[in-house]
């Protein structure tokens, strides 16, 4: 297709708007029709406000549990039903799970990673998987938790990486302020990665903050992302309220901190917190 006039936006300025990295906006197109940008004379796809609109409907059917696969007849239906709720996607990983099938286990979540937004797979797929493990007992299930966090890590660390050249100019630090396990670390720097940052992780919880952000300036880094598994005791809310404090680095949070510590940070909401 040739480069029309109304078609103007990269590839990665539509992944910006809308929050959908560019491999899920390329599995949307080749593998479900669902956008059809235009290409320039070298062949980069040129977006339009209305692929733009097009994107955010998918979102919206994507919100009410649709999954991809069934969005496109929503996309030109005019009136469709309202309860489309669908727990294929979780019921066959589970399937996976139950059997100990990793290798189809790693092949489906490579293809989840690759055509849903993570917000979308944390929302829908990870957390009821991760309440239906919590709800099993016994040394099975203990290996069955084992062989999904570990597959979920690895798999998201392979898709990092594959982001890390677009990923070039945010930085970030990951610093937990209390124990955290290797699981939620990743899926935080996950999350983090789809808004564009380029994350280091730090394994073990650290307290004296402001020292990591003197570090920080050396390095000219200019992101913390902060996390934790519990209430911060007041030690920690006093360093995580330092950093708030001060405006040479951006600080984020994971939305659990904004959720427990909210009213106690209200006054600093001027530094524009983000929860992740």
């Amino acid at each position: 297709m040739a480069c029309e006039a109304s078609h103007t936006l990269t590839i990665s300025q539509v992944a910006e708007q809308t929050g959908v990295n560019p491999v899920t906006l390329r599995a949307w197109q080749r593998r479900y029709g669902l956008l059809s940008p235009a290409r320039t004379a070298k062949g980069h796809r040129l977006y339009s406000q209305d692929d733009v609109s097009t994107i955010t409907h998918i979102l919206q059917w994507l919100d009410k549990g649709v999954p991809i696969s069934k969005v496109k007849p929503l996309l030109i239906q005019t009136a469709a039903p309202v309860d489309v709720e669908d727990d294929s996607v979780v019921r066959d990983l589970i399937d996976c799970i139950h059997t100990f099938s990793v290798q189809r286990l790693g092949k489906s979540l490579d293809v989840l990673l690759k055509e849903y937004p993570f917000y979308w797979l944390t929302e829908h797929v990870l957390t009821p998987i991760d309440q239906w493990l919590s709800r099993n007992d016994g040394d099975v299930s203990v290996l069955q938790r084992d062989m999904w966090e570990i597959t979920v890590i690895d798999k998201c660390r392979s898709a990092m990486a594959a982001n890390a050249k677009r990923n070039t100019k945010a930085r970030c630090w990951l610093v937990s302020l209390n124990a955290t396990s290797e699981y939620q670390r990743v899926l935080m720097a996950m999350s983090l990665n789809e808004k564009g940052y380029n994350v280091t992780t730090l394994a073990q919880p650290h307290s004296q903050l402001s020292l990591i952000l003197e570090v920080m300036r050396e390095q000219q880094v200019k992101t913390l992302a902060v996390m934790a598994d519990h209430r911060l005791d007041r030690t920690q809310l006093n360093q995580l309220r330092l950093c708030l404090s001060q405006n040479e680095i951006q600080v984020v949070s994971q939305a659990f901190i904004c959720s427990v510590h909210g009213d106690e940070l209200d006054d600093l909401r001027e530094n524009k917190t983000l929860c992740i």
